[in-house]
């Protein structure tokens, strides 16, 4: 069975939205620059060279701690 047209771009928009939310949950930037040296475990301490504009608090985070308001980056 063919897929429609209108099916094809309902389909790409969820993809689209779902990785979306997947790089928010995961507290990467959404533009897929890596800015400091925070790994999924551990926190950032650096800004990685050529690095340009600002950079947000969450970019130090881990990625475990990245989504969870109040809680530090130690356990």
């Amino acid at each position: 069975m063919a897929q429609t047209k209108f099916d094809k771009q309902v389909e790409e928009s969820t993809d689209s939205l779902v990785r979306g939310i997947d790089q928010v949950l995961a507290g990467t930037d959404l533009n897929g620059v890596k800015r400091t040296d925070a790994t999924f475990w551990r926190a950032g301490t650096r800004i990685l060279p050529k690095v340009e504009g600002k950079v947000r608090r969450r970019s130090y985070k881990p990625a475990s701690n990245a989504t969870r308001p109040g809680r530090s980056s130690t356990w």
